[in-house]
């Protein structure tokens, strides 16, 4: 029974981190706020147009006192603000460009289509718009077509396959094509557009992003690509005012993120959160009231101008008031004060329309809250009540009556601060309580393990637990009423609920007498209880420790060195015979196994030497001890040779890129079937002969999807825990064997790689032995066969050499789990919300691959016997 418990308080536990991080912060049932001319209020400009340089880093821009934009300077040296906007991670064109168009960053819940797309429909300037026109990459003019509900007033242009190819190295070919279609839209509208209408033009220019990843930023085609780019913007500006010359116009240069000098970006650096922005044109100030200090020199001749400093979020509110539109119904950006050249009028209603709508979001969440029956008796953000909602929207009203407009204009920044946090204060509501709960159930659970690994013994825990068996029943009881009866009422969300309840449930299930099946009068009274808590509870804190320890080893690989090699020589340093050829054996296999984690991953790094040290060690171990010659059958001896030298011609090829016959491929797919179903065959019931057999095929197999050094660290490793079981006389703790089993499963994996990212998951490499084409979800699979491919082994070691294993196999999955579990625990509190996608992923990652780790040795433990012909003769007792 205790497999079905732990398999749905695991599945509800990996839910968790899901309902307590990755909720939307998207408010719904919005209405937008009125327009600016709806007030009497003249807008400076009736049309927008958004050059959007993907990928433009500021220090690109104003590289050489700004010599690689030489048309722009022409610009910004005569009019208009120019300076930095500022980003946040993950710096990537799907969020930047939201960031641009809609106001807000990055939407926690984009984790549910694997950040590819928002899964709630939000409003960008190009919806509240009279006409928009949009340009560019299709991954950009999608997220925006997807969420638009008009209809003829919005248009998309992406460019299509063909215009991609034709700029792989030709980058600038990207924005040629952009400006090409502008300027055909603009001659056939010149002298027949209605001024009137508010017009958006949407320019996405990919070539900057596209030549920082090809050529890398500051070299030579990279400067060519963005001094072709920026020539094009300029005669662009050209254009419009020659189309529209009535002085309407207003234009804005920004990025949508920066890059490396690498090349890259998502992360939060400097050169990829800092992007440039250049505002010029209709209603445009020269010099904004509030810029800072900082100057930057703009030409050859040291001229300095003013720096400008904002937040990415900020321009839209700024675009959307130059134009005289409301901003959009889901903008977290505050309009920047002193950016526009117009009335202290204009301005203080622009804000105060930017801060109800601001407002608009927080009443929403405020509303949601104040619907449960408890609302006043429990926490509110006070610095913003709806009293003072009220206050503040009279007070502009009389302020705009009295011509305070300064003062209104204070007033609305304010009270746009405040809205802020507040919408910050109610998103993050339930967050620290569910985390709390959350560690409940994972304490709950936790101790409901440690009461199965101490089972059968006459403890003092399990007296006293029979002894107030009543009285806690009834607490627990009483306490899942009242929390449900509070939640009900205050009509907290089903999915919160249902986390802030689950530890009620687990707790009862953990402090229920008979839970683990046992109780005081059932145990032997030959049993001491003194020696069969020291079996469990002593050791409890040198388990946690540990798990601690193995903790840190997924934040930096290296250290799993350290535990392996302290753990190596606490269990095996004694078991040796002093000056022997095993110790001395041994420790350089342990010394040399320590050295792999410092080496460079090995998905994605390819090494020839290393490759074929691999595959001769394959062969050598397979034929180094002639009692191992004579045991295998002549078709595995041919089989696996052939199959190593199949291996060394498949990796020429490659390396050559050289066209692989496909006779090769389909020797190694026969292969990869053979390597299993030979074993299963063998009729063979010696357990170190099918051992041998195993470790033959399955290290053939592994060779035949390795690159560089895995297949070399693999034989080692095997080798190594081979000798330690071999010579270990009797192992008779639980705990030990189980982080035996737990540590060996870690290193094999961080002895060639890391859980950071998901991308080594699709490394063709390791398929290039059977894919004569890119398959991702083959590859994927083939990746995982080769990470599995070692816990396979080590579990074949491990059932073979150690027969205390085949005794106690329940108990010590039971601790492998409780192990875990606290690993898992402290993981759920590193689970990231925020910053790159990288970031996230690696932590969303950790927390599952401990939710699952027991659930993989358990299939592959399954496996492993099923090899060794186990399956009919393991034993059962506990």
């Amino acid at each position: 029974m205790w497999i079905f418990y732990a398999f749905l308080v695991h599945v509800l536990l990996l839910g968790s981190i899901l309902v307590i991080n990755f909720r939307s912060t998207v408010i719904k049932g919005l209405q937008p706020q009125t327009p600016l001319l709806a007030y009497d209020l003249n807008p400076p400009a009736t049309r927008l147009v958004l050059f959007a340089t993907d990928g433009l880093r500021a220090a690109s821009f104003f590289e050489d006192n700004c010599r690689h934009v030489p048309h722009l300077r022409e610009i910004f040296m005569r009019e208009g603000l120019v300076g930095i906007s500022r980003t946040r991670a993950p710096t990537e064109s799907r969020p930047g460009h939201i960031a641009l168009l809609a106001g807000f960053y990055e939407d926690p819940s984009a984790v549910f289509k694997g950040w590819k797309g928002n899964p709630i429909d939000f409003d960008s300037v190009l919806n509240r718009s009279g006409y928009s026109f949009s340009w560019g990459c299709p991954n950009i003019m999608d997220v925006f077509k997807k969420v638009t509900k008009r209809g003829g007033s919005v248009h998309f242009h992406p460019f299509n396959d063909d215009v991609y190819e034709t700029a792989r190295w030709a980058t600038y070919r990207l924005d040629e094509w952009v400006f090409s279609q502008v300027s055909a839209l603009l001659d056939r509208i010149k002298n027949k557009w209605n001024t009137f209408s508010t017009v958006v033009f949407f320019l996405h220019l990919m070539s900057s992003d596209r030549a920082g990843h090809v050529h890398k930023p500051g070299t030579i085609l990279f400067q060519k690509s963005l001094n072709i780019t920026e020539r094009g913007i300029w005669e662009m500006y050209r254009k419009f005012e020659e189309t529209f010359p009535d002085k309407n116009t207003v234009y804005l240069l920004t990025s949508d993120h920066g890059m490396t000098d690498t090349g890259i970006h998502g992360s939060g650096t400097a050169h990829e959160i800092e992007t440039p922005f250049m505002l010029w044109g209709a209603g445009v100030s020269r010099i904004a009231s509030t810029v800072g200090a900082r100057k930057f020199v703009a030409n050859d001749e040291g001229l300095q101008l003013p720096l400008h400093e904002l937040e990415q979020a900020q321009l839209t509110p700024l675009m959307s008031a130059l134009v005289g539109l409301p901003p959009p119904m889901n903008n977290f950006g505050t309009m920047p004060t002193g950016y526009m050249a117009v009335s202290e009028e204009y301005e203080a209603m622009a804000a105060h329309s930017n801060a109800l709508q601001l407002l608009a979001q927080y009443e929403k969440l405020l509303e949601q809250h104040r619907q449960g029956f408890f609302a006043d008796f429990l926490n509110n953000f006070d610095q913003l009540s709806p009293a003072e909602i009220k206050s503040y929207k009279k007070l502009i009203l009389n302020l705009h009556t009295r011509r305070a407009y300064s003062e209104s204009l204070a007033r609305s920044n304010v009270v746009m601060e405040l809205t802020l946090k507040g919408i910050d204060y109610y998103h993050g509501y339930y967050r620290n309580c569910l985390l709390l709960s959350t560690t409940a159930t994972f304490l709950g659970w936790i101790f409901y393990l440690y009461r199965l690994l101490s089972r059968n013994t006459a403890g003092k825990l399990q007296i006293m637990l029979e002894k107030q068996e009543k009285v806690c029943r009834i607490t627990l009881d009483v306490s899942m009423f009242l929390l449900l009866f509070f939640l009900v009422a205050q009509r907290a969300p089903i999915a919160i609920a249902f986390y802030l309840l689950l530890p009620m449930p687990v707790w009862m299930m953990a402090l229920k007498p008979k839970a683990c099946g046992s109780t005081s009068a059932s145990v032997p009274s030959s049993q001491p209880g003194v020696t069969a808590r020291m079996t469990s509870a002593s050791q409890l804190l040198l388990i946690i420790v540990c798990a601690e320890l193995m903790v840190f080893t997924f934040f930096e690989r290296r250290l799993i060195s350290l535990c392996f090699v302290a753990f190596g020589f606490y269990n095996n340093w004694r078991n040796f015979v002093p000056n022997s050829r095993e110790f001395y054996t041994w420790l350089a296999l342990v010394i040399i196994l320590a050295c792999f984690p410092l080496l460079p991953l090995s998905e994605g790094y390819q090494n020839w030497y290393l490759f074929l040290s691999g595959i001769v060690l394959v062969f050598l171990r397979a034929f180094w001890s002639k009692k191992r010659r004579f045991s295998y059958s002549y078709h595995t001896k041919y089989c696996n040779a052939l199959i190593l030298l199949n291996t060394i011609i498949c990796a020429y090829f490659d390396s050559e890129e050289y066209d692989i016959p496909i006779l090769l491929y389909l020797a190694s797919w026969s292969f990869l079937i053979y390597a299993f179903v030979s074993i299963l065959m063998n009729k063979e019931s010696n357990f170190e002969q099918r051992l041998d057999q195993i470790c033959f095929n399955l290290g053939s197999l592994h060779a035949l999807l390795s690159t560089s050094y895995e297949s070399v660290f693999v034989q080692l490793l095997t080798m190594e825990l081979s000798l330690s079981l071999a010579a270990t006389n009797s192992a008779k703790s639980v705990p030990r064997v189980a982080f035996s089993i737990l540590l060996y499963t870690l290193f094999s994996f961080f002895g060639m790689e890391s859980f950071e990212s998901v991308d080594n998951l699709f490394d063709s490499n390791s398929g290039r032995c059977f894919l004569w084409q890119y398959a991702p979800y083959i590859t994927m699979g083939l990746v995982l066969l080769k990470h599995s491919l070692p816990v396979l082994l080590n579990m074949s070691i491990f059932y073979t050499h150690c027969e205390y294993a085949r005794q106690r196999e329940k108990r010590i999955f039971i601790c492998i789990l409780f192990i875990c579990n606290i690993m898992g625990l402290n993981f759920l509190f590193l689970v990231r919300n925020q910053g790159s996608w990288k970031d996230m992923g690696a932590s969303i990652i950790n927390f599952y691959i401990m939710g699952l780790i027991t659930l993989i040795i358990v299939l592959l433990s399954w496996v492993a016997q099923l090899l060794l012909g186990l399956i009919a003769i393991v034993y059962r007792q506990v």
